[in-house]
């Protein structure tokens, strides 16, 4: 009786301390050092149930299978020997490989695969089901963000409002103006917009964030000026915000970064420099010159882990109203208009009369995330140099993406 009451309690006490400190503590999934408790396949098909996906349906099946190679190929590609000179020196065993029912993948990350035991292969098999679940989750939330089926249209939406006041003189000079003789005219190096990232580059970039899910990926529409100063950056912003190109009340506070201009020093400095251009004792290419000594770097560093120490730049992510029309819904309004107006088969007027257009938004609308970088001339030609440049930022988050996944291989390395 006594060990009946004492399994009893326990079991009312067990807290499973690691997943307490995903939901409480801020701890993201993907970190978690432990795999699943699940020892059946009902248990599996539950479990997979509740995440969202129904097995019983055949397209839901295919797709979660789909996401299973998919994130083999992502393994294999980006985190092994050879495909990546610097991954581990790993095969994917056959036995993961040739899983048809995903619901054994969820038991082999919780040890119950029949057949599986809990020795050094046991739990080899164990830790590669695991990292591919990882990556399964980071898929399901890229394929399930429903404003990408948008993204052209959304990304022209937010291009047209900084397209309208990038212009070429009569001399071919890049600038961000209305006209040429804009009194706010900023003449420009480069004006640049991102290509859309690659599917691999969003899973990667969602990899090695805590979030781990696709709405926190802020960078996917990006625009980047080049100026000739480091002045001329923060005219640029002045330029987007009076233009009302930029909102100020979009502005996500914690996305913007800047390791290009220190500003306390520069707010400082630049009263007396404006009241002695006033008094008639510096011209204004003298207050220009002068503006632009007082432009110097901050000494902070960044606080991305992936970004050099060297890197200058100014950057911050701003939302924009999209609005979109939705097609169909005038599609299926003339529809019922034109069977109204003919002779159609009754049973297919019905079945029109049925289709309540309440039901069917006539224009979509959300806000959506873009990121604007500035840079002046020479700290863009400094940022692609050496630790600065590109490259190494991506190799680094490859990295760290792989130690997130295959941190129980590190062994292999």
């Amino acid at each position: 009786m006594g060990s009946r009451a004492g399994g009893s309690l326990r079991g009312k006490y067990d807290f499973n301390w690691d997943v307490l400190d995903v939901i409480v503590t801020g701890r993201s999934s993907i970190d978690s050092p432990t795999g699943f408790q699940l020892k059946t396949l009902d248990e599996a098909q539950r479990f997979i149930e509740s995440y969202g996906y129904d097995l019983e349906n055949p397209i839901e099946r295919a797709e979660v299978h789909g996401n299973f190679q998919e994130a083999l190929n992502f393994i294999r590609k980006n985190f092994l020997h050879p495909d990546n000179p610097e991954g581990l020196r790993l095969e994917i065993p056959r036995k993961v490989v040739e899983l048809s029912d995903v619901r054994e993948l969820f038991l082999m990350a919780s040890c119950n695969l029949p057949g599986q035991s809990a020795d050094t292969q046991g739990l080899f098999l164990r830790n590669w089901a695991c990292a591919l679940l990882k990556v399964m989750h980071t898929i399901a939330h890229i394929d399930k963000d429903l404003r990408s089926s948008y993204f052209g249209d959304l990304q022209q939406q937010i291009f047209d409002r900084f397209y309208k006041v990038i212009h070429r003189d009569s001399e071919g000079a890049l600038y961000l103006g209305e006209r040429d003789e804009d009194p706010l005219r900023v003449d420009l190096v480069a004006f640049e917009t991102k290509p859309k990232k690659s599917r691999d580059s969003t899973i990667l970039k969602l990899l090695h964030k805590p979030e781990n899910v696709a709405e926190d990926i802020f960078d996917r529409v990006g625009i980047r000026f080049v100026t000739y100063t480091r002045l001329d950056a923060l005219r640029v912003i002045k330029y987007l915000k009076e233009k009302m190109i930029v909102m100020p009340p979009n502005i996500k506070p914690s996305r913007s970064r800047n390791t290009l201009v220190e500003l306390d020093y520069f707010r400082e400095q630049m009263g007396a420099l404006l009241l002695r251009a006033e008094q008639g004792e510096l011209s204004e290419a003298e207050l220009a010159r002068e503006l632009e000594l007082i432009a110097r770097p901050p000494l902070v560093n960044p606080d991305n882990p992936h970004s050099s120490e060297f890197y200058r730049a100014i950057q911050f992510t701003c939302r924009q109203l999209i609005k979109l029309r939705n097609p169909l819904y005038e599609d299926l309004k003339g529809l019922k208009t034109l069977a109204r107006s003919k002779e159609v088969d009754p049973e297919m007027l019905k079945a029109l009369e049925r289709v309540d257009l309440k039901y069917l938004q006539r224009e979509v609308r959300f806000f959506y995330p873009f990121e604007v970088q500035l840079v002046d001339r020479k700290s863009a030609e400094e940022n692609e140099k050496g630790r600065s440049a590109h490259s190494e930022y991506k190799r680094a988050q490859v990295q760290t993406a792989m130690k997130r996944v295959m941190s129980v291989f590190d062994a292999a390395r």
